[in-house]
């Protein structure tokens, strides 16, 4: 089991921070719906059991960026052409987008939303990868 947040907004990968900087910066606000699933099922299996979604839900409820995290994007090369806006925007950081899953221990097939994300943009962008990963190493 993850440890009870506050969790780091850095537990993502750069592809999604610079995807929201973007968005940030160019004042695209709209919404995005995303959905979780598995393509093929590993050897051996007929099925999958949902499982992580506690774990998913307390990241989303308490992921924020700190003054350290900020500063540390702040000093990649990439940042360094940035706009403020973006660095307010991640101080002020609280996911408020709408959550769809299935219940824990449903069993369910490829192809199947396991979890859908709809939210601002930039907000669903920051916290895929963060959620593929909790529901991935849970339901596996």
């Amino acid at each position: 089991m993850l440890p009870r947040g506050p969790f780091s907004g850095l537990l993502t990968d750069l592809y999604e921070l610079t995807m929201a900087a973007g968005y940030v910066q160019s004042r695209f606000h709209a919404r995005a719906t995303f959905e979780l699933f598995v393509r093929t099922l590993p050897r051996r299996r007929n099925y999958l059991v949902a499982a992580g979604l506690e774990q998913a839900l307390d990241f989303l409820e308490n992921v924020r960026f700190s003054a350290e995290d900020i500063s540390y994007l702040r000093g990649l090369p990439f940042f360094r052409h940035v706009q403020s806006e973006f660095f307010d925007y991640l101080s002020r950081f609280a996911f408020t987008g709408e959550v769809w899953a299935l219940p824990e221990g449903t069993i369910f097939f490829p192809g199947e939303p396991l979890l859908r994300v709809t939210a601002p943009i930039a907000e669903a962008q920051l916290v895929e990868t963060s959620l593929l990963s909790i529901l991935h190493f849970q339901t596996l």
